[in-house]
């Protein structure tokens, strides 16, 4: 399914199995930008953007709103987080730059963290942010009641000291590459306002903290009319002088994918986030911005080794090779994605270059199966073993049309090679309850992943009933690897693990890697400085502005 960008260090549940929800066709590429004036080119201060967006937040409180991205990506602009993460995980981990923080010092061991918070930070109500609203959101995170979707980011953090107002000393069980982001999960909370009701209360009681609300970010909430729009306001107390640059952010809800391109396109919004890769020409035509960027996504099928069809490695093999990935992209992404080879992305630090994609090779698929006791022995053009057809069910999910196209790509192409895929469409939930019961033959889903490179999730053999193995693939080599990388602290070393799983997993083909997709968004003339990226579609929101105020 699909996970959206994220800073913890596992992937994110809700995300997990689908969720491009694009609506594509035809077979054009179309990569040049448009020619966009850039006059001014000094910021100018104020100004209203309005944004497109097609689903209402769910709350205020982001402990208790919902895991979706919009609701994440609004309020990481209400509240601050202690470092913000960078997009700069293509050549090394990704770094922090510090918010909240003013200076930070490891002790030797690297299992404790000295924070100093910056001087001059306040509530919207003039309140000082202090250490105390670290601890204390830290103990919201963790509190079993409240049962945060994200609390297991905070497994290794054994306590949080607070020294004093701006001090505090973070304590970890033990070291690993993803301290920073397990700690930097989550924004800070306003204790002195937000403590009054106990954290049992709060999952009944959302309404209340809009009525209580105060925020440490670059933008406060000026109103908020649900299912129609949400309406940001800078923030007078923001201590970066000169930010945010916009007077005001107005996010109207607008279902329809095509209704938002018609606003933009009728200079009523000035942004929309993820727009069809069908889109592309057309906008650009139009003198429409286009943001790109890879998406941290890969697009897979999932073969459950569990069942005897795809228990061979070989067999497995050959399914992929009979596979045209890249008429996939021609067709359905109009060149905007890029075969995937691995669950660790191309466009990752870690990624190892010299490893290919398995080509579209239809007599090499042919020659594997056959070496694997496969034949058409009663010639009805399907292939089989022992007097069973190699046929099975290929599950994904309703609402997304480029996977369901997809599959029924992949049935043409597996119906080349004398197999039987037989594409099943089921509802969100009830292929998230099947992929975690094991209960499929094949399914063809997406996984966005955070930068952790954690591979644990999906191919570690405790996932299998604890996590998202949803195809019960083990492999002894793997999960040493991927314990050893998830502790490994030398960049160097990591990368020969990771490398070594990436290895493995080509040769053994648990999943069929289909496509690594780009995010294309859409801005009109006037924005500038907008930079949606895979932390957020708002990323450094608090910087973009526009070249005419209002």
């Amino acid at each position: 399914m699909s996970v959206e960008p994220d800073r913890s260090a596992t992937p994110r549940l809700l995300a997990m199995v689908v969720a491009v929800l694009l609506l594509v066709s035809g077979c054009q590429r179309h990569e040049a930008p448009a020619e966009i004036s850039t006059e001014p080119t000094t910021p100018r201060q104020g100004g209203t953007l309005v944004v497109a967006i097609s689903n209402d937040i769910q709350g205020i409180n982001p402990l208790i709103s919902g895991l979706d991205t919009q609701t994440t990506a609004v309020l990481d602009r209400l509240f601050l987080h202690l470092f913000e993460e960078q997009s700069d995980y293509t050549d090394h981990s990704p770094t922090f730059e510090p918010r909240l923080v003013e200076n930070l010092e490891w002790s030797p061991d690297h299992t404790t963290l000295d924070l100093l918070l910056r001087s001059g930070v306040s509530w919207s109500d003039g309140v000082p942010v202090t250490a105390d609203d670290v601890r204390w959101t830290w103990q919201a995170q963790t509190d079993p009641e409240l049962a945060w979707g994200y609390a297991q980011s905070k497994e290794n953090i054994r306590d949080i000291e607070v020294i004093d107002r701006l001090r505090l000393k973070i304590h970890f069980h033990q070291r690993s590459p993803s301290q920073l982001a397990e700690l930097n999960e989550g924004v800070i909370l306003p204790k002195h306002a937000w403590s009054e009701l106990p954290f049992s209360q709060w999952r009944s009681n959302g309404s209340w903290f809009v009525d209580h609300l105060v925020v440490n970010g670059p933008f406060d909430l000026e109103s908020w009319t649900r299912q129609e729009q949400i309406v940001l306001l800078r923030n007078a107390t923001y201590h970066e002088p000169g930010l945010p640059r916009l007077d005001r952010v107005v996010l109207r809800v607008v279902p329809q994918k095509q209704n938002q391109i018609g606003e933009l396109l009728a200079g009523e919004v000035d942004f929309v986030e993820q727009i069809p890769p069908a889109e592309v020409s057309r906008l650009e035509q139009r003198g429409i911005q286009i943001l790109r960027f890879w998406a941290r996504q890969f697009n897979y099928i999932c073969w459950n080794t569990s069942r005897p069809l795809f228990a061979d490695a070989e067999v497995r093999r050959a399914l992929s090779l009979a596979i045209d990935r890249q008429e996939i992209i021609d067709t359905l992404w109009y060149g905007f994605a890029r075969i995937a080879v691995s669950p660790i992305l191309t466009s990752t630090w870690a990624h190892d270059p010299d490893l290919q994609p398995l080509p579209f090779d239809l007599e090499a698929s042919r020659q594997i199966l056959r070496s694997r006791g496969w034949s058409d022995t009663d010639r009805d053009g399907l292939l089989d073993k022992a007097g069973e057809p190699f046929s099975f069910e290929l599950m994904t999910n309703t609402g997304s049309q480029v996977r369901i196209d997809a599959a029924v790509m992949v049935q043409e192409h597996l119906r080349r090679a004398g197999i039987e895929a037989r594409v099943r469409q089921l509802e969100f939930n009830t292929v998230v309850s099947r992929a975690l019961e094991h209960d499929f033959d094949a399914l063809l889903g997406g996984w966005d992943i955070d930068t952790s490179l954690d591979l644990t999730y999906a191919f570690h053999s405790r996932s299998i009933d604890e996590g998202y193995n949803f195809g019960q693939y083990s492999d002894p080599e793997v999960d040493r690897l991927i314990e050893a990388a998830a502790l490994e602290t030398d960049p160097t070393e990591r990368v020969r693990l990771l490398r070594e799983i990436e290895s493995i997993l080509h040769r053994s083909q648990p999943y069929t890697f289909l496509w690594e997709p780009q995010r294309l968004s859409a801005a009109s003339q006037r924005l500038r400085d907008a930079t949606p990226s895979t932390v957020s579609p708002y990323f450094r929101l608090r910087e973009w502005w526009l070249a005419e105020a209002d």
